[in-house]
């Protein structure tokens, strides 16, 4: 005759190793790291005080860009409903096909240096209103920037 009795052999290897599965994968869950952009070295910019000033029958377009990023990028055009034509100018008052924007440092587009001229206005612009500017950049793409008129 037989016993009823069963041996155990050791303990179930299938159950213990999904056991350890387990908790190494909550271990592992918990240590996981996202770099931000500065830490992969992306371009990341910030316009601030956008503006439109009047100037007789068109506008010019000022603004300073906050790079933090590690990489130059570069505005190769611009765009408005306000006006039918924006165009890149040198401090001369040539035109030009890009302006750079350095890494790490403010950029600044303004009356004395790099600007953009906006012509064929759609619209007489009043002082005060508020105005969208969407900068094209190389690497970036596209950046509206809030503006005010003046």
């Amino acid at each position: 005759m037989t016993s009823g009795r069963r041996h155990a052999v050791g303990p179930p290897t299938a159950s213990l190793a999904a056991v350890l599965l387990f908790a190494s994968s909550v271990l592992v869950g918990g240590c996981v790291y996202y770099p931000t952009v500065e830490d992969v070295g992306g371009v990341r910019l910030l316009p601030e005080h956008g503006r439109v000033v009047r100037n007789g029958d068109g506008a010019l377009f000022f603004v300073d860009i906050n790079s933090t990023g590690m990489f130059e990028d570069a505005i190769v055009r611009v765009e408005t409903p306000i006006a039918k034509r924006a165009q890149l100018l040198a401090r001369t008052g040539e035109p030009l096909t890009r302006i750079t924007v350095p890494p790490t440092a403010v950029m600044r587009l303004h009356p004395g240096g790099e600007r953009v001229a906006l012509s064929e206005l759609t619209r007489e612009l009043k002082a005060g209103e508020v105005v969208i500017v969407t900068l094209f950049l190389e690497k970036s793409g596209a950046l509206g920037v809030v503006s005010t008129v003046e």
